[in-house]
């Protein structure tokens, strides 16, 4: 049975938030928004956090998951594990030993991918065996004739749970149903994951319990989330909750902190499952206090130091964007036969949710996030656009004065106006620059089109209509110096902590200055944007060059930064691993791989014994 709900456990769940230690204000912004832009500014909140390293989530269960007498918590079986307990690979018995569970399987959001992969929140320690009977079968019910409970009368333990057959309504397949206990608690772990990893969760392979193409944000299918709510509403936070919350959050001993630095907001203010999946859909979440003002600034990439300019680093710097939960930097090698984006233009500034009435062309710089745009029978739009044109005149919008090539390549999103019948004006675009121009023909949904101007003579690029009767709108307009149909030798690719050595994109970034290690030898262009606290984000800034040698004065494997490479570097970077201390990858990623672990250290010793 569920968690039986006596008068005193009514009490005592009454009382919980009152026991959480929530720091004040830190669902601030997620008050008076309910539905999708609930969940979104929910994810704002929680997203940024630490990623730890997968091996040191050993170190952090007698912080997270310790019971009052010293043994973990574990919700698979009735074992009795801590931090010295054996880790099988292939377990044969209940009791056997402990593994790291990933509650949510991580198959589901496409395997060793973080920070998902090493996420506190949903990694518990649980039983090697069934945990390994589980594998990555769904959470569900299943009181059929072939549901598995394994026991192990040696040891005195038995699984918690079952396994077997689905019988819950709309799904009749292999499913791991949890003991009574935890079903909640497992359902709030869920509903944290969906939420922290909403912005991606439509490009995960998914799983059964998964339909992001169907329920949109609300990711789940059908029969699962109804499930799912039904756990959660019949099993209360529990005490034991509020305190894994709590030292997930941050567990500290002397210097390190075992927790991650985020929170689940489901177990902290368990009704909002209500306020995104529930009840109380399209109603505002009235939280506690009064919404935060966030305090938005554009942040400006500031010239480059450069006495912190090395032969494969280098320091970006730039100004304070406000109430900022974090910064990402993007990091670009420009190649002399690749395109140089002069201008990025998104018209973030717009916000109308239909067509205008009032010509904005002589009032541009109010609209785009860059300043010197002129233009003629504008109109604000939805979706940060622009409508060009009216029944009887032609739109035109020309850019800021830029010190443009001879090669100009224009990429621009657009689409044709409809009337409220549905009658296209099947219109086209006319890009020029100078005395060379192209025609462009539009569809009827927002599409991107990529124009290459060769004999470029002026320092404006200029898009206009074909004539009255003939509108359409744009969403936005890049400008480049160069080709960008012709083939290059760095593509240009937006990845998260990772890339080689002509670019990088670095999420996560809490202070006004990063270092990019790693780099290779060419001129570097690189420009910032913000996270604000409630999720929205910021225009890229200005663009800043940085040109590097590509010659690396480390000393490869001196870990420690003495100068030589000897056993005391093998010392150090264990105690590295080990630990999960922060580490310049520049000097202990020595396989190159972007990782720190023990392949760096076989490396190493082999590097040492060699030499």
């Amino acid at each position: 049975m569920m968690k039986k709900i006596t008068t005193l456990l009514l009490i005592t769940v009454a009382c919980m938030t009152a026991w959480a230690d929530i720091p004040n204000g830190y669902y601030a912004n997620a008050i008076g928004k309910q539905d999708e832009a609930l969940m979104t500014a929910l994810e704002g909140i929680i997203y940024t956090h630490s990623q730890l390293g997968y091996n040191f989530l050993w170190d952090c269960y007698p912080y997270t998951d310790a019971g009052d007498d010293g043994y973990y918590i574990d919700m698979y079986s009735t074992s009795k594990y801590n931090h010295d307990s054996a880790h099988p690979g292939g377990a044969s018995y209940v009791g056997q030993g402990l593994n790291r569970e990933h509650s949510f399987p991580k198959s589901w959001f496409g395997g060793e991918v973080y920070p998902m992969y090493t996420d506190l929140m949903m990694i518990i320690p649980a039983d090697a065996y069934v945990n390994q009977r589980r594998s990555n079968d769904p959470y569900g019910v299943c009181n059929g004739s072939d549901a598995i409970t394994y026991v192990n009368e040696d040891l005195g333990v038995t699984m918690l749970g079952k396994l077997g057959t689905s019988t819950y309504n709309g799904y009749t397949q292999k499913v791991y149903e949890p003991d009574d206990e935890y079903k909640g608690d497992f359902a709030r772990i869920y509903f944290y994951m969906v939420t922290c990893y909403k912005s991606v969760v439509h490009e995960w392979p998914g799983s059964d319990q998964l339909d992001y193409a169907a329920n949109g944000y609300k990711a789940f299918s059908d029969w699962s989330l109804q499930m799912l709510m039904e756990w959660h509403r019949a099993d209360p936070v529990s005490p034991k909750e509020i305190a894994r919350n709590e030292a997930v959050y941050s567990s500290k001993d002397g210097n390190i902190d075992y927790g991650q630095g985020n929170r689940n907001p489901f177990v902290d203010h368990p009704e909002l499952a209500e306020y995104i999946w529930g009840t109380k859909q399209h109603t505002a979440w009235p939280g506690e206090g009064t919404p935060q003002e966030i305090n938005k600034l554009q942040p400006v990439m500031l010239d480059v130091d450069t006495t912190a300019v090395k032969g494969t680093e280098f320091r970006a710097d730039w100004t304070n964007g406000g109430d900022v939960s974090s910064y990402t930097l993007k990091v670009n090698r420009v190649e002399e036969t690749g395109p140089v984006l002069m201008l990025s233009e998104g018209f973030s500034n717009v916000v109308a949710y239909s067509d205008g009435y009032n010509d904005i062309g002589e009032s541009l710089d109010n609209y785009t996030d860059n300043p010197g745009w002129t233009g003629f029978k504008l109109y604000t739009a939805a979706d940060h656009s622009l409508k060009f044109g009216t029944s009887s005149l032609a739109g035109y919008i020309i850019s800021p004065e830029l010190a443009l090539t001879s090669t100009v390549s224009v990429n621009f999103s657009a689409k044709n106006w409809i009337s409220g019948k549905g009658v296209s004006d099947n219109s086209s675009i006319i890009v020029s620059c100078g005395d060379v121009s192209q025609t462009i023909p539009l569809s009827d949904t927002p599409t991107d089109y990529t124009v290459v101007l060769t004999g470029c003579t002026d320092n404006h690029v200029k898009l206009s209509g074909t004539g009255g009767n003939k509108r359409f709108y744009v969403y936005s307009i890049d400008i480049y110096n160069g080709d960008l149909n012709a083939p290059r030798k760095a593509p240009r690719r937006e990845v998260i902590e990772e890339g080689d050595s002509t670019m990088r994109t670095v999420s996560g970034i809490t202070d006004t200055c990063y270092t990019v290690q790693a780099l290779a030898e060419g001129t570097f262009e690189y420009l910032v944007k913000a996270i604000y606290l409630d999720g929205t984000e910021s225009p890229w800034s200005n663009i800043k060059h940085v040109t590097l040698t590509g010659v690396s004065d480390v000393i490869f494997g001196d870990v420690n930064g003495d100068n030589e490479v000897n056993v005391a570097d093998v010392t150090a970077l264990i105690n590295i691993i080990l630990n999960g201390i922060p580490a310049d990858l520049a000097v202990t990623d020595l396989t190159g791989d972007h990782e720190v672990n023990v392949a760096d250290v076989t490396l190493l010793i082999g590097y040492i014994l060699s030499h």
